[in-house]
């Protein structure tokens, strides 16, 4: 038993919870020995195993109910065999008591509780009394109820016992389970803390994990679940072959020793013959001298052993077996088997026949297994000689095998209770083992490492998580654990000096672009600040549109973040149109407005360049899209392509209403601005004609913001 110690410590061992077992054992021993005393049917065995489920845990009421059987084993030899049932009754209290906070009535609960032990005790029990002693009971009280319960309802002696046998558990395990509360109740809190035994190999899991724990894990693909059931079967398996070998040695050993008895009556009996009147016996028989008194003289010796079944004596010839003396028998079944007259002539015993030869020679043989319409038996053949050491005869004994079948069963239902009761202790402190050494700390390396690769934020907090685990099992799992962590550090110092680079790339872009944005809107003379205040624009419409559950699969924050770092380079094309044309104070001519419209595929062709210097994707692609199509128009009137509706790409819809917006209410060299409201109406009235109608419904719901970007830029 051993609890959870901090520092990643070796784990000791926990005194307190082996003085719990002590007193557990004891208090069981204490009241089952005061009952004994009296005639009452009780036995108050549990109230320590009890006391210390509740307060131990699940281990320590099973080391407590299997130690009071075996101290109590030594009293009266029988206890152990119902050590199962109390450890079964260990389980099911531990669970009992470490779900005490459940939605099902106190009251209700308890009862539940009590007549659950009380079949496990009481019913099951009397199962086991009836395989191994029957149905009788040294209690006047049991008896007076089973007596009370065959006269008043007309069922079985069998079935009453098992009643009453119930009924008088349920009175047993109720009082137990109240005085064993009485016990707790007197128990102080600090006491209480250190008798419970820790289970946890690391830091215990809180609710939501352990809640997330039992979701990940599967019945059908538990380490935890594969590990017992092979411990299971390995432990059937291991248990059929000791209990057949211990079977078959059993019966092995009674049979020796049954023909070592049939041999030893056997040679008693060949001493009793007097060899030179064996031919005389044969021929007068019972007016032979001697006949009868060697005849009383046999009928001593076969009844002084219970085990004897028929004695006799045989003259072995070729023509059969003569009969010398054959002793009338009773069987243990009563029946009364005649003896065959003197001189007789029998046929072979068939168990004899692969010895006839030596018998015919006066040889010695070996016993053997015979059957015959009167039942299973060890015979031995014993030969006697005479003066000149030839064989006259041979004194025969059966002894019943039905002694041995008898003991078989009680002997395999012993060794099968046996079995259960360290079965149950087996696969239970397997279960635990495996559960909180193997299960629970794999499971939480797991859940923690997936939610550090699948988490956006990989950073110190992630790596602090993963170390409060605090493993600590001895074994492989600890040292995978401390191989993560490491890895894991190394990834998170790795991911914060990419994050820092990204940051520093990313401000480097940001500039290159402001630079190039600048460097175009330098050449015309009268944008004011165009592209920090169309930049300021597409975002704006980018979180409407988002926020109205417009293009959500487009909307990605990868896609917003893209769209708003590269607006400023919608008008990048711009570089290569002629200043006499840029800053025109009048109209354009046809010819110079078409020079004026290459600005766009320009544009394009200048970032596809810069795009193709770099490998994968990333945000000058929307930025191409912006600078070649921020001029297509929604009904497909506008240029370079013509493009209409939803074929133009999203981010370039975005900007021909910030971009014409902002053309609209800017000063411009060829004319003045327009007043806030006739730019609305314009935009307004262009939805669906020159611009995507869901944009410029965002638009203008943010006309509040809208007019702070206005405002903030008027007065810079």
């Amino acid at each position: 038993m051993v609890q959870k110690v901090k520092q990643g410590k070796v784990k000791i061992f926990q005194p307190w919870v082996l003085i719990l077992n002590f007193f557990g054992v004891a208090l069981n021993i204490l009241f089952s020995m005061a009952l004994r005393e009296t005639d009452l049917p009780f036995y108050m065995d549990t109230v320590g195993t009890l006391i210390v489920s509740a307060l131990g845990g699940l281990i320590p009421g099973i080391v407590t109910a299997l130690g009071t059987n075996l101290f109590n084993f030594f009293l009266d030899g029988e206890s152990i065999y119902y050590a199962s049932l109390n450890m079964i009754i260990a389980v099911a209290a531990a669970i009992f008591f470490s779900r005490e906070k459940t939605k099902i009535n106190p009251v209700v609960r308890h009862i539940v509780f009590v007549i659950v032990l009380a079949l496990v005790g009481g019913g099951l029990g009397s199962f086991v009394t009836i395989f191994l002693y029957g149905t009788t009971t040294d209690s006047p009280m049991l008896s007076d109820i089973v007596n009370g319960l065959m006269d008043a309802f007309k069922i079985r002696p069998v079935l009453s016992f098992i009643a009453a046998t119930f009924i008088t558990d349920l009175l047993d395990k109720t009082f137990s389970l109240l005085l064993a509360y009485l016990i707790i109740f007197m128990v102080p809190k600090k006491i209480k803390d250190k008798v419970k035994l820790s289970h946890w190999y690391q830091t215990p899991l809180d609710g939501e994990d352990l809640k997330r724990y039992r979701r990940n894990v599967r019945p059908s693909s538990s380490i935890g679940i594969r590990m017992s059931t092979i411990l299971i079967i390995s432990m059937v398996f291991t248990a059929t072959i000791i209990s057949v070998i211990s079977l078959v040695d059993y019966r092995t050993t009674a049979m020796e020793w049954l023909a070592g008895t049939a041999e030893q009556f056997a040679t008693l009996a060949s001493r009793e013959i007097d060899p030179e009147r064996v031919e005389d016996f044969l021929k007068y028989g019972e007016e032979a001298p001697g006949y009868l008194e060697t005849k009383e003289r046999l009928s001593i010796i076969r009844d002084s052993s219970m085990d004897i079944a028929f004695l006799y004596v045989y003259k072995v010839d070729k023509d059969g077996c003569h009969v010398v003396f054959d002793l009338d028998s009773y069987l243990e079944d009563g029946t009364f088997v005649e003896g065959d007259p003197p001189g007789t002539v029998v046929d072979y015993e068939m168990a004899f026949l692969p010895y006839l030869d030596d018998m015919l020679l006066g040889r010695s043989v070996p016993s053997v297994l015979m059957q015959d319409y009167y039942g299973h038996f060890v015979t031995t053949a014993i030969p006697v000689f005479n003066a000149n050491h030839d064989c006259v005869c041979y004194t025969i004994t059966n002894v019943g095998l039905e002694s041995v079948y008898d003991y078989t069963r009680p002997f395999l239902i012993r060794v099968l209770i046996l079995f259960s009761g360290f079965f149950i202790l087996t696969v239970v402190l397997a279960v635990w083992i495996t559960r909180y050494r193997v299960v629970m700390p794999i499971v939480s390396i797991t859940q923690y490492a997936n939610e550090f690769v699948t988490s956006d934020d990989t950073d110190d907090s992630s790596l602090r998580k993963i170390e409060s685990l605090n493993i600590r099992t001895g074994d492989e799992i600890e040292l995978l654990y401390r191989a993560i962590c490491k890895m894991t550090g190394d990834t998170v110092a790795q991911m914060n000096d990419i994050r820092a680079k990204s940051q520093s790339i990313a401000k480097l872009q940001n500039g290159l672009i402001i630079t190039m944005a600048d460097m175009v809107e330098s050449r015309d003379s009268d944008t004011g600040a165009h592209i920090q205040k169309t930049a300021a624009y597409v975002r704006i419409i980018l979180q409407g549109l988002k926020k109205n559950g417009y293009y959500t699969e487009k909307l990605t924050d990868k896609y917003m973040n893209d769209v708003e770092m590269s607006a400023p380079l919608h008008d990048v094309g711009k570089i290569r149109i002629p200043d006499a044309i840029l800053n025109k104070p009048g109209k354009l001519t046809p010819e110079e407005f078409e020079i004026m419209k290459s600005h766009t595929t320009a544009g394009k062709n200048f970032l596809e360049n810069a795009i193709s210097t770099v490998e994968g994707d990333n945000y000058l692609k929307e930025a191409r899209n912006m600078a070649a199509y921020h001029h297509e128009r929604w009904d497909g009137t506008g240029y370079p392509e013509g493009l209409h509706g939803q074929v133009i790409p999203l981010s370039a819809r975005i900007m021909a209403v910030a971009d014409v917006f902002d053309a609209l209410v800017s000063p411009r060299i060829y004319k003045p601005a327009y007043p806030l409201d006739e730019a609305i109406e314009i935009i307004r009235d262009n939805a669906g004609k020159q611009f995507d109608p869901k944009v410029v419904e965002v638009f203008l719901e943010a006309l509040p913001e809208v007019k702070k970007i206005m405002n903030k830029y008027k007065e810079a």
